[in-house]
């Protein structure tokens, strides 16, 4: 039997969070202003890569941005008593994408668009004694295809992704967006749940 071979998949997996309020007013707030602005950035990061082989005028029509809707999540790890995050996920991708192969140096320079929104943001980075702490803005990058790097800056695929509810949820409403949801089924008490 012959399978017809399909492409990778180079969709680029984001995680947005944030629970305390920054520049840019409450955390709802926050990543509602911050959300063009990553769109733009991605595409920006996206023309500089291709250079010339790309029409910049047609970029934003051929890349596709999913968003997940907004989530209200218990901080996990960090102090205690933080307030809770209000989390979304991005996914893109599009036809445009493969021409392009995932590659340490461009998931680095995206990932310092993504640092340079979070400081836009008001999010400071200095206290390095808290770890999971209250932030303004969060921007993990979480993968892209199936690219796997472990560096200083960035480690893909995300090493902690299915620990993480308020990235694993969203991502599945927009991929659930794509591809149906599952229909569950009654298991008639032959299958324990």
């Amino acid at each position: 039997m012959a399978y017809a071979k399909q492409k990778t998949e180079l969709k680029l997996v984001i995680s947005i969070g944030a629970n305390i309020p920054g520049i840019l007013g409450d955390p709802i707030r926050t990543i509602v202003a911050m959300r063009p602005q990553l769109e733009t950035s991605i595409v920006e990061w996206f023309v500089a890569l291709n250079g010339a082989n790309i029409d910049s005028q047609n970029i934003d029509k051929s890349l596709s941005f999913q968003w997940a809707p907004l989530f209200e999540t218990d901080p996990l790890g960090g102090p205690i008593d933080q307030p809770k995050f209000i989390n979304t996920v991005l996914v893109v991708e599009g036809e445009s994408f493969y021409s392009v192969t995932p590659n340490e140096k461009a998931a680095i320079s995206l990932m310092k668009k993504f640092l340079e929104l979070e400081r836009i943001a008001g999010r400071k980075r200095e206290n390095k004694e808290i770890s999971w702490g209250p932030r303004s803005l969060d921007i993990d990058f979480i993968s892209w295809g199936e690219l796997q790097i472990n560096t200083d800056t960035l480690i893909l695929p995300h090493p902690r992704l299915s620990e993480r509810n308020f990235v694993l949820i969203p991502l599945s409403e927009v991929l659930s967006k794509a591809q149906g949801k599952p229909k569950r089924i009654n298991s008639q008490n032959i299958w324990p749940e």
